[in-house]
C-alpha cells in the first residue's frame, strides 16, 4: 500500500479549481503529505507561421502567464500545514501523455480529479488516463462539502481488495471515519432457466454464508476485525456492480468510496475494471478513491511500451 505521501491535484482553470482547492486544504489537513502538486495541463498546438505572426507579442510565455495567475489563485485559498512542500506548475504538451509522465517522474500516489458536475468541460481527461496513471485516483464531486465521516469499501477478496481496504482503514484512522464494506456476489441464474425463485432464494443464502465466512478469512488476514468494520452482502443479479455500490451509498450517505482496481490487456486495449469506469460518472456524485498498484502499473507499462 503506497502513502500518499506525494498528491497531485488537476487543475483546469475554471470554477471547478476553487472546489479542488477546498477540498485539497480539507484532505491535506488530514492526511498530512510531504508534497502537493497544483497542475495545469496546457495542450499543445502546431500552429502555421502566417498565423503565428499575426498574433501579439507576449512580454512572458504562456505558461509562466497561467503558472503566475494559479500560483496568486493557490497562494489566496490554500492554507496547509508547516512543512509541506506546494509547488505550482504548467505543462505544455499532449495532456495524457503529460500527464502520466508527470505522475511517473515525481512519485505521485494521489492524482485528486474534480467530477465536473454542472461546469464546463467533458472531463475526459481523468478517463483517458486512469487505466494507466501508476497512482491512486480520486474524483471529487465538486457539489459537496469536504467531509469524510463514512467511507466504504468494495471487497471481492482480491489482492487490490486487501490494498483497497489497508488504505481505506488508513484514512479512517487519520480522518475518524467510520468504515464499512460491501461484495457484491453473482450467480448465473439466467443460464438455467430451469431454476425456481425458491433455488434462487435458496443459492442467495449459501453464496451470502460463503461470503460472511471469505470475508472472515479476508479480514484476519488483515489483522482486522470484522465487527469494527461490517459486510453488507448484496446480490448482483443484473450484474450492475457500481450502481449497486452507489444506491448502497447514498442509501448510507457514505462520503467517499474505496475500490481497488488493476490495469489488465485485451486485444491491445488497456481498460479498468467496470466497476471502476461506471463510479467515475459524474452523475455519481459520491468521492470515488480507486486505488492502484504503483509498482504493479509501473511494470505493466513497462512491458507494453518498451
Amino acid at each position: 500500500m503506497d502513502k500518499f505521501e506525494n498528491l497531485l491535484v488537476c487543475m483546469d482553470l475554471t470554477e471547478m479549481d476553487h472546489f479542488l482547492i477546498k477540498y485539497a486544504n480539507f484532505l491535506v489537513d488530514k492526511i498530512s503529505p510531504k508534497k502537493i502538486y497544483f497542475l495545469h495541463l496546457l495542450q499543445s498546438f502546431d500552429l502555421p507561421d502566417e498565423i503565428l505572426d499575426d498574433l501579439p507579442e507576449m512580454e512572458k510565455p504562456l505558461t509562466e502567464i497561467i503558472r503566475e495567475d494559479l500560483q496568486k489563485k493557490v497562494n489566496r485559498e490554500f492554507f496547509p500545514s508547516d512543512g509541506i512542500d506546494v509547488l505550482v506548475r504548467v505543462e505544455e504538451g499532449l495532456k495524457s501523455d503529460t500527464l502520466l509522465e508527470f505522475t511517473r517522474d515525481h512519485k505521485i500516489n494521489l492524482t485528486i480529479f474534480g467530477k465536473k458536475v454542472g461546469y464546463v468541460g467533458a472531463g475526459s481527461l481523468p478517463h483517458r488516463v486512469m487505466p494507466l496513471t501508476p497512482s491512486s485516483i480520486l474524483l471529487v464531486n465538486t457539489m459537496s462539502e469536504p467531509r469524510l465521516e463514512k467511507i466504504l469499501v468494495r471487497v471481492d477478496f482480491s489482492k487490490m481488495s486487501e490494498i483497497a481496504m489497508k488504505t481505506a482503514n488508513m484514512l479512517a484512522n487519520h480522518t475518524g471515519a467510520g468504515l464499512s464494506s460491501f461484495h457484491a456476489y453473482k450467480i448465473p441464474i439466467s443460464h438455467f432457466p430451469q431454476y425456481s425463485p425458491e433455488d434462487e432464494k435458496r443459492l442467495k443464502e449459501k453464496m451470502t454464508k460463503y461470503g460472511k465466512k471469505e470475508y472472515d478469512k479476508f479480514m484476519k488476514k488483515l489483522n482486522l476485525s470484522i465487527d469494527e468494520i461490517p459486510c453488507s452482502y448484496v446480490y448482483d443479479k443484473k450484474y450492475d456492480e457500481a450502481h449497486l455500490l452507489y444506491h448502497h451509498g447514498l442509501v448510507n450517505s457514505i462520503d467517499l468510496i474505496v475500490i481497488g482496481s488493476k490495469v489488465k490487456s485485451e486485444l491491445a486495449n488497456i481498460i479498468l475494471d467496470r466497476t471502476s469506469e461506471d463510479l467515475a460518472d459524474a452523475e455519481k456524485n459520491i468521492n470515488v478513491l480507486i486505488v492502484k498498484d504503483r509498482k504493479q502499473t509501473l511494470g505493466f507499462l513497462e512491458a507494453i511500451f518498451k
